[in-house]
């Protein structure tokens, strides 16, 4: 399969069949992740596969993760954009179900140049933008065998490192379930943007 067609294929799924994955499928995904670019060439990027129900279960109680859609949820999102309404309102009451089910969760873990919050520059969060690379990669060569996932963004990070035992001077950059696609999957095309609306040439261009 072409790079392009697997860039076109790739999808964010919530709901996951119960087939199981080849663990050569994630090994593979994960040497992909490692071939991505890394700011300071030590791509100092950790994985954890979480397959224990209890600790995937402690996972989902370190924040408030609702089941339904209740008229405050909806009330919060009456300002965004249609499709990113319509996104979030199907995302997060899956979110704890997701984490619980799916047959396999990767967590991310990578070494900051700075913490997050101590961070005054861009440059400061290097370390962050270079394992999104490594995220990416994964999900591309997941993608091209059938298999997707979800990049959940934990807000409580000390507690998700409490769990998994992570070391204190690591971050959480992501929360992965995968799997392949249940035949019900709900998925919701992302909007489309003309590259020429948002090309500028040597200057910004109103």
């Amino acid at each position: 399969m072409e790079l392009h067609e697997v860039i076109a294929k790739r999808r964010t799924i919530r709901d996951f069949s119960d087939q199981p994955l080849n663990h050569e499928i994630i090994i593979s995904a994960l040497n992909a992740g490692l071939k991505a670019p890394s700011y300071n060439h030590l791509k100092q990027w950790y994985f954890v596969l979480v397959k224990d129900l209890d600790t995937r279960l402690a996972l989902t109680q370190t924040e408030e993760m609702p089941e339904e859609v209740t008229a405050e949820l909806k009330k919060s999102f009456e300002s965004h954009e249609n499709i990113a309404k319509e996104m979030y309102l199907d995302a997060i009451p899956k979110q704890k179900k997701m984490i619980l089910t799916a047959p396999e969760l990767l967590v991310i873990v990578y070494k900051p140049k700075t913490q997050v919050l101590a961070s005054n520059r861009i440059y400061d969060l290097n370390c962050l933008a270079s394992v999104w690379c490594c995220i990416e990669n994964i999900l591309l060569s997941l993608a091209e065998k059938d298999v997707f996932g979800v990049t959940f963004i934990p807000q409580n990070t000390p507690a998700v490192k409490k769990v998994l035992n992570i070391p204190q001077d690591l971050e959480v950059a992501a929360i992965i379930p995968l799997g392949y696609k249940s035949a019900h999957a709900k998925i919701i095309p992302p909007k489309e943007v003309p590259l020429e609306s948002i090309l500028h040439i040597n200057t910004w261009q109103n």
